[in-house]
Protein backbone atom coordinates (compact mmCIF):
# COMPACT_ATOMS: atom_id res chain seq x y z
CA UNK A 1 0.00 0.00 0.00
CA UNK A 2 2.81 2.76 0.87
CA UNK A 3 4.77 1.84 -2.57
CA UNK A 4 0.93 2.01 -4.43
CA UNK A 5 0.55 5.40 -2.38
CA UNK A 6 3.86 6.77 -3.24
CA UNK A 7 2.95 5.97 -7.04
CA UNK A 8 -0.55 7.61 -7.18
CA UNK A 9 1.44 10.45 -5.19
CA UNK A 10 3.78 11.05 -8.46
CA UNK A 11 1.44 10.67 -10.71
CA UNK A 12 -0.16 13.63 -9.08
CA UNK A 13 2.67 15.60 -8.86
CA UNK A 14 3.85 15.06 -12.32
CA UNK A 15 0.18 15.29 -14.07
CA UNK A 16 -2.41 17.36 -12.26
CA UNK A 17 -2.77 20.84 -13.59
CA UNK A 18 -6.50 21.48 -12.68
CA UNK A 19 -7.79 21.67 -9.13
CA UNK A 20 -11.38 21.99 -8.15
CA UNK A 21 -12.98 22.32 -4.61
CA UNK A 22 -16.36 22.35 -3.56
CA UNK A 23 -16.87 23.07 0.27
CA UNK A 24 -20.21 20.62 1.89
CA UNK A 25 -22.97 22.35 3.37
CA UNK A 26 -22.20 23.22 7.22
CA UNK A 27 -24.03 21.48 10.28
CA UNK A 28 -27.50 22.91 11.04
CA UNK A 29 -25.91 24.22 14.06
CA UNK A 30 -23.00 26.86 12.99
CA UNK A 31 -25.81 28.99 12.22
CA UNK A 32 -26.37 29.55 16.07
CA UNK A 33 -23.63 31.55 17.63
CA UNK A 34 -24.18 29.79 21.28
CA UNK A 35 -23.65 26.64 19.81
CA UNK A 36 -20.34 25.20 19.58
CA UNK A 37 -19.20 22.07 17.74
CA UNK A 38 -15.50 21.76 18.96
CA UNK A 39 -12.17 23.46 19.56
CA UNK A 40 -11.63 22.84 15.56
CA UNK A 41 -14.29 24.03 14.51
CA UNK A 42 -16.43 25.58 16.56
CA UNK A 43 -17.63 29.18 16.60
CA UNK A 44 -16.95 30.24 20.27
CA UNK A 45 -14.74 33.73 20.52
CA UNK A 46 -13.03 35.82 18.59
CA UNK A 47 -14.08 34.80 14.86
CA UNK A 48 -10.72 36.19 13.67
CA UNK A 49 -9.54 33.66 15.63
CA UNK A 50 -11.18 30.33 14.45
CA UNK A 51 -9.15 27.62 13.61
CA UNK A 52 -8.66 26.55 9.86
CA UNK A 53 -11.67 24.29 9.22
CA UNK A 54 -10.88 21.03 7.21
CA UNK A 55 -12.00 22.21 3.91
CA UNK A 56 -9.03 25.07 4.03
CA UNK A 57 -6.22 22.20 5.29
CA UNK A 58 -7.47 20.30 2.34
CA UNK A 59 -6.80 22.84 -0.32
CA UNK A 60 -3.67 23.34 0.95
CA UNK A 61 -2.49 20.06 0.80
CA UNK A 62 -3.75 19.67 -2.48
CA UNK A 63 -1.59 22.61 -3.75
CA UNK A 64 1.42 21.15 -1.94
CA UNK A 65 0.60 17.66 -3.08
CA UNK A 66 1.55 18.96 -6.58
CA UNK A 67 5.33 19.25 -5.53
CA UNK A 68 6.03 15.95 -3.74
CA UNK A 69 7.18 14.01 -6.78
CA UNK A 70 10.68 14.01 -8.46
CA UNK A 71 9.81 15.92 -11.50
CA UNK A 72 8.59 19.17 -11.46
CA UNK A 73 5.06 19.99 -10.98
CA UNK A 74 3.40 21.15 -14.64
CA UNK A 75 1.99 24.81 -14.82
CA UNK A 76 -1.34 25.94 -13.21
CA UNK A 77 -4.06 26.31 -15.53
CA UNK A 78 -7.10 26.23 -13.27
CA UNK A 79 -7.89 26.71 -9.72
CA UNK A 80 -11.63 27.06 -8.45
CA UNK A 81 -12.79 26.73 -4.68
CA UNK A 82 -16.36 27.37 -4.08
CA UNK A 83 -17.16 27.70 -0.01
CA UNK A 84 -20.75 27.26 1.58
CA UNK A 85 -20.90 30.11 3.60
CA UNK A 86 -17.82 31.84 4.31
CA UNK A 87 -18.82 34.27 6.83
CA UNK A 88 -18.56 31.28 9.20
CA UNK A 89 -14.84 31.43 8.85
CA UNK A 90 -12.17 33.93 10.76
CA UNK A 91 -8.13 35.31 10.15
CA UNK A 92 -6.88 32.10 9.21
CA UNK A 93 -8.96 31.57 6.22
CA UNK A 94 -8.79 35.34 5.24
CA UNK A 95 -4.59 34.34 5.05
CA UNK A 96 -5.16 31.03 3.46
CA UNK A 97 -7.25 32.48 0.39
CA UNK A 98 -4.49 34.98 0.13
CA UNK A 99 -1.74 31.97 -0.28
CA UNK A 100 -4.21 30.24 -2.91
CA UNK A 101 -4.01 33.16 -5.11
CA UNK A 102 -0.42 34.07 -4.51
CA UNK A 103 0.70 30.36 -5.34
CA UNK A 104 -1.90 30.25 -8.79
CA UNK A 105 -0.10 33.20 -10.05
CA UNK A 106 3.13 32.05 -9.59
CA UNK A 107 2.85 28.82 -11.03
CA UNK A 108 0.21 29.68 -13.82
CA UNK A 109 1.01 28.35 -17.34
CA UNK A 110 1.64 30.89 -19.86
CA UNK A 111 2.21 31.40 -23.25
CA UNK A 112 -0.18 31.08 -26.23
CA UNK A 113 -1.69 27.94 -25.07
CA UNK A 114 -1.58 28.60 -21.21
CA UNK A 115 -3.50 31.08 -19.19
CA UNK A 116 -4.89 30.76 -15.64
CA UNK A 117 -8.37 30.28 -14.00
CA UNK A 118 -9.06 31.39 -10.81
CA UNK A 119 -12.73 30.50 -9.58
CA UNK A 120 -13.58 32.13 -6.13
CA UNK A 121 -16.84 31.71 -4.60
CA UNK A 122 -17.27 32.70 -1.31
CA UNK A 123 -20.97 32.55 -0.58
CA UNK A 124 -23.06 29.74 -1.28
CA UNK A 125 -26.62 31.87 -0.87
CA UNK A 126 -28.42 32.60 -3.78
CA UNK A 127 -27.86 35.44 -6.11
CA UNK A 128 -31.33 37.09 -5.91
CA UNK A 129 -34.19 36.14 -3.38
CA UNK A 130 -36.28 38.46 -5.28
CA UNK A 131 -39.92 36.47 -5.64
CA UNK A 132 -42.02 36.15 -8.86
CA UNK A 133 -44.93 37.82 -7.83
CA UNK A 134 -48.55 37.79 -9.30
CA UNK A 135 -50.33 40.63 -7.23
CA UNK A 136 -46.86 42.39 -5.97
CA UNK A 137 -44.96 41.49 -3.22
CA UNK A 138 -41.89 40.30 -5.27
CA UNK A 139 -39.39 41.56 -3.00
CA UNK A 140 -36.76 39.88 -0.45
CA UNK A 141 -33.13 39.02 0.06
CA UNK A 142 -31.23 40.85 2.83
CA UNK A 143 -31.20 44.08 3.93
CA UNK A 144 -28.17 46.88 3.93
CA UNK A 145 -27.77 46.29 7.99
CA UNK A 146 -27.43 42.43 7.44
CA UNK A 147 -25.49 42.43 4.95
CA UNK A 148 -23.19 44.77 6.01
CA UNK A 149 -22.90 42.63 9.26
CA UNK A 150 -21.80 39.23 7.10
CA UNK A 151 -17.37 39.08 7.15
CA UNK A 152 -16.21 39.92 3.20
CA UNK A 153 -13.22 38.78 1.91
CA UNK A 154 -10.85 41.92 -0.36
CA UNK A 155 -8.76 40.46 -2.46
CA UNK A 156 -4.99 41.18 -3.00
CA UNK A 157 -4.16 44.24 -5.57
CA UNK A 158 -1.61 41.59 -6.99
CA UNK A 159 -4.59 39.86 -8.24
CA UNK A 160 -5.20 42.75 -10.53
CA UNK A 161 -1.70 42.71 -12.19
CA UNK A 162 -1.75 38.95 -13.71
CA UNK A 163 -0.42 38.92 -17.73
CA UNK A 164 -1.36 35.16 -17.57
CA UNK A 165 -4.98 35.32 -16.17
CA UNK A 166 -7.60 34.48 -18.66
CA UNK A 167 -10.76 33.76 -16.91
CA UNK A 168 -12.03 35.49 -13.23
CA UNK A 169 -14.82 34.48 -11.16
CA UNK A 170 -15.14 35.51 -7.80
CA UNK A 171 -17.96 35.71 -5.54
CA UNK A 172 -18.82 37.95 -2.56
CA UNK A 173 -15.87 39.99 -2.09
CA UNK A 174 -14.43 43.58 -1.84
CA UNK A 175 -11.95 44.50 -4.96
CA UNK A 176 -8.81 45.70 -3.66
CA UNK A 177 -7.85 47.18 -7.18
CA UNK A 178 -4.24 48.80 -7.10
CA UNK A 179 -3.77 52.33 -8.92
CA UNK A 180 -3.84 50.71 -12.29
CA UNK A 181 -5.00 47.48 -13.00
CA UNK A 182 -3.56 45.72 -16.36
CA UNK A 183 -5.27 42.28 -17.09
CA UNK A 184 -3.61 42.26 -21.11
CA UNK A 185 -5.29 38.33 -21.35
CA UNK A 186 -8.54 37.85 -19.14
CA UNK A 187 -10.97 36.81 -21.81
CA UNK A 188 -13.74 35.50 -19.36
CA UNK A 189 -14.79 37.36 -16.28
CA UNK A 190 -17.85 36.17 -13.72
CA UNK A 191 -18.79 38.74 -10.76
CA UNK A 192 -21.19 37.81 -8.26
CA UNK A 193 -22.13 40.12 -5.48
CA UNK A 194 -18.74 41.65 -5.41
CA UNK A 195 -17.99 45.31 -4.03
CA UNK A 196 -15.28 48.14 -3.84
CA UNK A 197 -13.96 50.65 -2.17
CA UNK A 198 -15.68 53.13 -4.72
CA UNK A 199 -18.87 52.72 -6.76
CA UNK A 200 -16.41 52.30 -9.89
CA UNK A 201 -14.77 49.30 -8.87
CA UNK A 202 -16.26 47.26 -11.23
CA UNK A 203 -16.31 49.48 -14.32
CA UNK A 204 -12.60 50.06 -13.60
CA UNK A 205 -12.02 46.96 -13.42
CA UNK A 206 -14.45 45.90 -16.96
CA UNK A 207 -12.05 48.68 -18.81
CA UNK A 208 -8.92 47.20 -17.64
CA UNK A 209 -9.59 44.31 -19.87
CA UNK A 210 -8.93 45.17 -23.89
CA UNK A 211 -9.47 40.83 -24.42
CA UNK A 212 -12.60 40.75 -23.06
CA UNK A 213 -14.87 37.94 -24.51
CA UNK A 214 -17.21 37.27 -21.48
CA UNK A 215 -18.84 39.40 -19.10
CA UNK A 216 -21.43 38.28 -16.31
CA UNK A 217 -22.61 40.86 -13.19
CA UNK A 218 -24.79 39.71 -10.88
CA UNK A 219 -26.05 41.31 -7.36
CA UNK A 220 -23.29 44.09 -7.51
CA UNK A 221 -24.92 46.33 -5.34
CA UNK A 222 -22.02 49.17 -5.88
CA UNK A 223 -22.80 48.99 -9.91
CA UNK A 224 -25.35 51.98 -10.84
CA UNK A 225 -23.80 52.47 -14.43
CA UNK A 226 -22.07 50.27 -17.11
CA UNK A 227 -19.72 51.22 -20.06
CA UNK A 228 -18.29 48.94 -22.48
CA UNK A 229 -17.41 51.10 -24.96
CA UNK A 230 -13.53 50.55 -25.82
CA UNK A 231 -12.43 48.17 -28.58
CA UNK A 232 -13.39 44.46 -27.32
CA UNK A 233 -14.63 41.26 -28.47
CA UNK A 234 -17.17 40.76 -25.92
CA UNK A 235 -19.57 38.07 -26.96
CA UNK A 236 -21.37 37.48 -24.16
CA UNK A 237 -23.15 39.84 -22.02
CA UNK A 238 -25.23 38.86 -18.59
CA UNK A 239 -26.06 41.57 -16.28
CA UNK A 240 -28.38 39.80 -13.37
CA UNK A 241 -30.26 41.23 -10.84
CA UNK A 242 -28.22 44.47 -10.18
CA UNK A 243 -31.00 46.20 -9.38
CA UNK A 244 -29.18 49.27 -8.35
CA UNK A 245 -27.67 49.38 -11.88
CA UNK A 246 -30.42 51.94 -12.95
CA UNK A 247 -28.08 54.30 -15.48
CA UNK A 248 -27.06 53.87 -19.18
CA UNK A 249 -25.75 50.74 -20.12
CA UNK A 250 -23.46 51.45 -23.19
CA UNK A 251 -22.01 48.38 -24.88
CA UNK A 252 -19.94 48.23 -27.49
CA UNK A 253 -22.20 44.98 -29.35
CA UNK A 254 -20.65 44.46 -32.60
CA UNK A 255 -19.10 40.48 -31.93
CA UNK A 256 -21.89 40.65 -29.39
CA UNK A 257 -23.61 37.10 -29.75
CA UNK A 258 -25.57 36.47 -26.21
CA UNK A 259 -27.06 38.73 -24.08
CA UNK A 260 -29.08 38.11 -20.74
CA UNK A 261 -30.57 40.42 -18.30
CA UNK A 262 -32.40 39.79 -14.96
CA UNK A 263 -34.28 41.93 -12.83
CA UNK A 264 -36.95 44.68 -13.16
CA UNK A 265 -38.39 45.42 -16.30
CA UNK A 266 -36.11 48.03 -18.14
CA UNK A 267 -36.78 51.63 -18.47
CA UNK A 268 -36.22 53.53 -21.68
CA UNK A 269 -32.54 54.40 -22.87
CA UNK A 270 -31.37 51.72 -20.20
CA UNK A 271 -29.36 49.85 -22.53
CA UNK A 272 -27.53 51.14 -25.74
CA UNK A 273 -25.77 48.57 -28.07
CA UNK A 274 -23.15 50.37 -30.16
CA UNK A 275 -21.97 48.61 -33.59
CA UNK A 276 -23.46 45.95 -36.00
CA UNK A 277 -26.34 44.17 -33.74
CA UNK A 278 -26.61 41.31 -36.65
CA UNK A 279 -24.36 38.59 -34.79
CA UNK A 280 -26.87 38.85 -31.32
CA UNK A 281 -28.39 34.98 -32.24
CA UNK A 282 -29.67 34.46 -28.01
CA UNK A 283 -31.49 36.63 -25.99
CA UNK A 284 -32.47 35.95 -22.36
CA UNK A 285 -34.62 38.11 -20.34
CA UNK A 286 -36.06 37.12 -16.82
CA UNK A 287 -38.14 39.66 -15.17
CA UNK A 288 -38.23 39.57 -11.63
CA UNK A 289 -40.93 40.22 -8.87
CA UNK A 290 -44.29 41.90 -10.11
CA UNK A 291 -45.33 41.51 -13.92
CA UNK A 292 -46.21 44.61 -15.30
CA UNK A 293 -49.85 45.40 -15.21
CA UNK A 294 -50.16 47.48 -18.48
CA UNK A 295 -47.36 47.45 -21.70
CA UNK A 296 -44.25 48.52 -20.52
CA UNK A 297 -42.13 50.68 -22.44
CA UNK A 298 -40.30 48.42 -24.64
CA UNK A 299 -38.18 50.25 -27.02
CA UNK A 300 -35.30 47.87 -25.81
CA UNK A 301 -36.45 44.90 -27.39
CA UNK A 302 -36.36 46.20 -31.12
CA UNK A 303 -32.20 45.84 -30.14
CA UNK A 304 -32.87 41.77 -30.30
CA UNK A 305 -35.36 42.02 -33.29
CA UNK A 306 -32.95 39.95 -34.83
CA UNK A 307 -32.35 37.17 -32.40
CA UNK A 308 -32.99 33.26 -33.20
CA UNK A 309 -33.27 31.82 -29.92
CA UNK A 310 -35.87 33.77 -27.23
CA UNK A 311 -35.98 33.08 -23.66
CA UNK A 312 -38.74 34.91 -21.40
CA UNK A 313 -39.32 34.66 -17.87
CA UNK A 314 -41.39 36.40 -15.41
CA UNK A 315 -44.41 35.92 -13.38
CA UNK A 316 -46.99 35.51 -16.19
CA UNK A 317 -45.44 33.38 -18.85
CA UNK A 318 -44.28 36.73 -20.37
CA UNK A 319 -47.86 38.24 -21.26
CA UNK A 320 -46.52 42.14 -19.63
CA UNK A 321 -43.09 41.78 -21.47
CA UNK A 322 -43.44 40.65 -25.19
CA UNK A 323 -46.35 40.98 -27.81
CA UNK A 324 -46.91 44.45 -28.00
CA UNK A 325 -46.15 45.21 -31.47
CA UNK A 326 -42.44 44.29 -31.39
CA UNK A 327 -41.57 41.70 -34.44
CA UNK A 328 -39.37 38.98 -34.26
CA UNK A 329 -38.60 37.94 -37.54
CA UNK A 330 -35.70 35.97 -37.58
CA UNK A 331 -36.87 33.87 -34.12
CA UNK A 332 -37.03 30.43 -34.47
CA UNK A 333 -37.35 29.07 -30.78
CA UNK A 334 -39.12 30.92 -28.25
CA UNK A 335 -38.84 29.42 -24.63
CA UNK A 336 -41.90 30.94 -21.84
CA UNK A 337 -41.48 30.13 -18.71
CA UNK A 338 -43.93 31.40 -15.89
CA UNK A 339 -46.89 30.74 -13.40
CA UNK A 340 -50.40 29.71 -15.41
CA UNK A 341 -52.85 30.01 -12.81
CA UNK A 342 -56.84 28.28 -13.22
CA UNK A 343 -58.26 31.31 -13.14
CA UNK A 344 -56.43 32.44 -15.52
CA UNK A 345 -58.55 33.88 -18.65
CA UNK A 346 -56.10 35.66 -20.69
CA UNK A 347 -53.25 33.28 -21.38
CA UNK A 348 -55.01 32.39 -24.97
CA UNK A 349 -54.85 36.06 -25.79
CA UNK A 350 -51.67 36.92 -24.57
CA UNK A 351 -50.19 33.72 -26.58
CA UNK A 352 -52.11 34.79 -29.56
CA UNK A 353 -50.39 38.33 -29.25
CA UNK A 354 -46.71 37.16 -29.02
CA UNK A 355 -47.34 34.11 -31.45
CA UNK A 356 -48.31 36.56 -34.24
CA UNK A 357 -44.98 37.98 -33.66
CA UNK A 358 -43.46 35.35 -34.22
CA UNK A 359 -43.55 34.46 -38.01
CA UNK A 360 -40.77 32.07 -38.67
CA UNK A 361 -40.76 30.56 -35.16
CA UNK A 362 -40.21 26.50 -35.36
CA UNK A 363 -40.14 25.36 -31.59
CA UNK A 364 -42.12 26.48 -28.48
CA UNK A 365 -41.23 25.63 -25.05
CA UNK A 366 -43.74 26.55 -21.77
CA UNK A 367 -42.07 25.65 -18.54
CA UNK A 368 -44.79 25.96 -15.71
CA UNK A 369 -44.07 27.38 -12.13
CA UNK A 370 -46.28 26.21 -9.62
CA UNK A 371 -48.77 28.87 -8.05
CA UNK A 372 -47.32 30.72 -5.07
CA UNK A 373 -48.96 29.37 -1.45
CA UNK A 374 -47.68 30.33 2.30
CA UNK A 375 -45.60 33.07 1.19
CA UNK A 376 -48.64 35.38 -0.38
CA UNK A 377 -49.32 35.51 -4.31
CA UNK A 378 -45.60 35.03 -4.90
CA UNK A 379 -43.10 32.24 -5.90
CA UNK A 380 -38.95 32.07 -5.69
CA UNK A 381 -36.87 29.92 -8.11
CA UNK A 382 -33.76 29.69 -6.36
CA UNK A 383 -32.73 26.83 -6.74
CA UNK A 384 -35.74 25.02 -7.42
CA UNK A 385 -35.16 21.10 -9.05
CA UNK A 386 -37.35 19.60 -11.11
CA UNK A 387 -38.87 17.53 -7.63
CA UNK A 388 -39.57 20.56 -5.69
CA UNK A 389 -41.45 22.58 -8.95
CA UNK A 390 -43.59 19.11 -9.56
CA UNK A 391 -44.66 18.83 -5.89
CA UNK A 392 -45.41 22.43 -5.17
CA UNK A 393 -48.13 22.30 -7.76
CA UNK A 394 -51.52 22.79 -6.87
CA UNK A 395 -53.66 22.40 -9.71
CA UNK A 396 -57.13 20.67 -10.17
CA UNK A 397 -57.10 18.00 -12.55
CA UNK A 398 -61.12 18.22 -14.12
CA UNK A 399 -61.81 15.11 -16.76
CA UNK A 400 -65.07 16.44 -17.51
CA UNK A 401 -64.61 20.22 -17.78
CA UNK A 402 -65.75 21.68 -21.15
CA UNK A 403 -63.10 23.37 -22.54
CA UNK A 404 -63.84 26.00 -25.91
CA UNK A 405 -60.97 27.41 -27.76
CA UNK A 406 -60.90 29.62 -30.54
CA UNK A 407 -59.24 28.91 -33.77
CA UNK A 408 -56.83 31.52 -35.11
CA UNK A 409 -54.84 31.86 -38.20
CA UNK A 410 -51.39 32.31 -37.14
CA UNK A 411 -48.86 31.86 -39.90
CA UNK A 412 -45.86 30.58 -37.56
CA UNK A 413 -48.79 27.48 -36.02
CA UNK A 414 -50.05 26.86 -39.30
CA UNK A 415 -46.98 26.79 -41.42
CA UNK A 416 -44.25 26.43 -39.19
CA UNK A 417 -43.77 25.26 -35.48
CA UNK A 418 -43.18 21.55 -35.72
CA UNK A 419 -42.12 21.08 -32.30
CA UNK A 420 -43.93 22.34 -28.93
CA UNK A 421 -42.83 21.36 -25.47
CA UNK A 422 -44.68 21.32 -21.84
CA UNK A 423 -42.85 20.86 -18.87
CA UNK A 424 -44.03 20.56 -15.64
CA UNK A 425 -47.55 20.28 -17.53
CA UNK A 426 -50.51 19.43 -14.69
CA UNK A 427 -53.55 19.44 -16.19
CA UNK A 428 -55.88 22.30 -14.58
CA UNK A 429 -58.41 23.89 -16.70
CA UNK A 430 -56.12 27.17 -17.65
CA UNK A 431 -52.81 24.86 -18.90
CA UNK A 432 -54.76 22.17 -20.36
CA UNK A 433 -57.00 24.81 -22.36
CA UNK A 434 -53.67 26.34 -23.35
CA UNK A 435 -52.47 23.12 -24.59
CA UNK A 436 -55.21 22.33 -26.73
CA UNK A 437 -55.01 25.87 -28.01
CA UNK A 438 -51.81 25.50 -29.44
CA UNK A 439 -52.08 21.95 -30.67
CA UNK A 440 -55.16 22.52 -32.03
CA UNK A 441 -53.98 25.45 -34.28
CA UNK A 442 -50.86 24.16 -35.04
CA UNK A 443 -51.39 21.20 -37.81
CA UNK A 444 -47.92 20.57 -38.51
CA UNK A 445 -46.01 19.72 -35.50
CA UNK A 446 -44.38 16.30 -35.59
CA UNK A 447 -43.18 16.47 -31.70
CA UNK A 448 -45.16 17.37 -28.56
CA UNK A 449 -42.94 16.83 -25.28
Amino acid sequence: MAALSRRWCNVFAAAVHTLTFREKEPPLSMGYEWFNLCDYCGRGGDPENVRAPRFINAVAAALLGRHRGGAAAPPLRALRVVFDEFGFRGGDTRMAVDGWISYAACHAAAGDDGGLEIDLRLDGEPVCKRKYALHGGGGGGYGAAEEAERPMYTTPKSLFSSATLRVLRLGRCRLGLPATVALPALETMHLTRVTGESGAAVQRLVTACPRLAGLTLEDCDDLTCLSVLLPTRLRRLALRCCHNLTGAVDVEASELRVFEYRGAVLGPGFLTLCGDLSKISQCKLDICGEEPAAPPELNFLQLFAGVERLHLTSARLGRGVVGHGVGFSALRNLELTGMLPDDDEGAIAAATRILEQTPNLETLSLFFLPEPHLEGDSYRNDRADEETIHAAHKLRYDRNAAMAVPEVEIYCMRERIREINFVHYQGAMAQRMLAKFLLRNAPVVSEVL
